[in-house]
């Protein structure tokens, strides 16, 4: 397979999870200011990981970092090397700590006081 005929693979690959967001946020593909698409060979690359596979980290502190990366302002991480770890639900879970950590506490206890008076009406 050519360089090229792979880009191309991982474009249409990527397209199935692009379809899968905008049902939520149709504009998604206008809001990114950067897209990179990742495969088992990105992952080997950038992770270290062996023939790309997913899984636990191997880092000797057993520590995985979380979703601030202070090195860079606004940009946040989510994933399986990041906490909290590895799997479906704890992916799911840094997506998330990633999204909350762009919004003060403050704003998080108003919107649940919101949501209260909305539920009693």
């Amino acid at each position: 397979m050519t360089r090229d005929e792979y880009r191309k693979l991982k474009e249409q690959r990527a397209e199935v999870l692009w379809k899968a967001i905008e049902i939520f946020i149709p504009d998604v593909r206008s809001r990114v200011k950067v897209n990179l698409v990742g495969s088992p060979l990105t992952h080997m690359r950038f992770n270290r990981r062996y023939k790309g596979t997913f899984g636990p980290s191997n880092q000797p502190s057993n520590k995985l970092p979380y979703p601030k990366f202070d090195s860079i302002s606004n940009l946040y991480l989510c994933g399986d090397s990041i906490f909290p770890g590895i799997g479906l639900p704890a992916v799911a879970s840094s997506g998330a700590n990633a999204a909350s950590s762009t919004v003060p506490l403050t704003k998080h206890l108003e919107m649940l006081e919101h949501l209260k008076l909305i539920n009693k009406e």
